[in-house]
């Protein structure tokens, strides 16, 4: 009777690992570009002269499982993979979106863990650089993942979706901290989908209390025709923490444009960006560096083209080369050549 009970059981185990397995996906991407950089205050690492750097490679399981008809369950488990990097030996992995959520078909979904909040992933594909040195981010704020978040997304209706972001203030800050006293979350409203499934438009309004330490209102444009895409995105940044050198001045607006082509298996882009806020990637290392005397709040200025051809459906080679302006500190204008692979599983 026990033989036949186990082989029972474990017929059983096998097929419903079997059907748990053909709900989840293991994914990856490798991207590696060979940069070079005049001054460093663009790239990745900050790091001046002729550098490899990662585009964010990544490994990870995401998936889902049904609860019933109308809910199911949903996670993702990814890290970033950084082994590439000779200062990286003993710290080959680092955190990237980790969460798991419960979705209903009427009422949305929502999800707790590291997440990449709304006013981020508002952004669409309006950055024609992104993932790479003259990405929007040197310019101004709104871009960072977030850990210890909740994150609200309904379903859609009429194509548009409300999102909404919340920071646990508890895990982030402790007593005190003056960053305690922002709201700590993040709203976003969109039309259509970035990859222009359901529509030719892209549109979406998104706001940011305090996370990032900035107060921030962004929106974002995006529009295909034929083989054309084009994209702009708007912000206007506050910096809110008490905490940063001249955190009351630091207050201002910020924009790109961009263009892509798409001919064959050959992708052009083009992009031009401006900033005065002082809350991006390359005003913050200005802000950092001791050798900065700061009197007045960067302008920061960007042009940049690149390409993408596609060598099979998982790997491509790609290419970006441009600059960056700042106005008052020419010392961090930045030139930014590049040539990379990327391939995905």
């Amino acid at each position: 009777m026990l033989k036949p009970f186990a082989l029972s059981l474990l017929t059983l185990a096998l097929c419903g690992s079997q059907a748990m397995a053909d709900e989840h996906k293991f994914y990856g991407r490798i991207d590696y570009s060979v940069t070079h950089s005049d001054s460093g205050s663009a790239t990745h690492d900050n790091k001046s002269g002729t550098i490899l750097e990662n585009n964010f490679s990544r490994i990870g399981v995401k998936g889902s499982s049904q609860l019933t008809d109308t809910t199911s369950l949903f996670y993702q488990i990814e890290v970033g993979v950084n082994g590439e990097g000779q200062e990286n030996g003993d710290k080959p992995f680092s955190s990237r979106p980790t969460f798991i959520g419960v979705k209903h078909n009427t009422y949305g979904a929502l999800a707790v863990g590291r997440i990449d909040p709304v006013f981020k992933m508002a952004k669409g594909m309006s950055d024609a650089m992104d993932n790479y040195s003259l990405k929007h981010d040197r310019l101004f704020a709104g871009d960072k993942r977030w850990g210890d978040s909740f994150e609200y997304k309904s379903a859609y209706w009429n194509k548009l979706q409300l999102g909404v972001s919340y920071l646990m203030e508890d895990n982030h800050y402790n007593d005190g901290d003056n960053r305690r006293d922002n709201g700590n979350y993040q709203l976003a409203l969109t039309y259509g989908d970035k990859f222009f499934k359901t529509s030719d438009w892209y549109l979406a309004a998104a706001y940011s209390d305090g996370v990032e330490d900035v107060e921030a209102y962004r929106a974002v444009m995006q529009y295909k025709w034929d083989n054309w895409q084009f994209g702009t995105m708007l912000q206007h940044s506050k910096l809110v923490n008490a905490d940063k050198t001249d955190w009351q001045q630091r207050e201002g607006d910020g924009f790109i444009v961009s263009a892509k082509y798409q001919w064959g298996q050959l992708s052009l882009k083009a992009q031009y960006g401006l900033d005065n806020s002082g809350t991006g990637l390359i005003a913050n290392r200005i802000y950092a560096s001791k050798n900065a005397i700061i009197d007045a709040v960067p302008e920061v200025s960007q042009w940049a083209v690149g390409a993408e051809y596609k060598l099979s459906k998982s790997t491509r080679v790609h290419t970006e080369i441009g600059q960056f302006d700042v106005k008052q500190y020419d010392d961090f204008d930045d030139t930014i050549v590049s040539v990379g692979m990327r391939y995905d599983f």
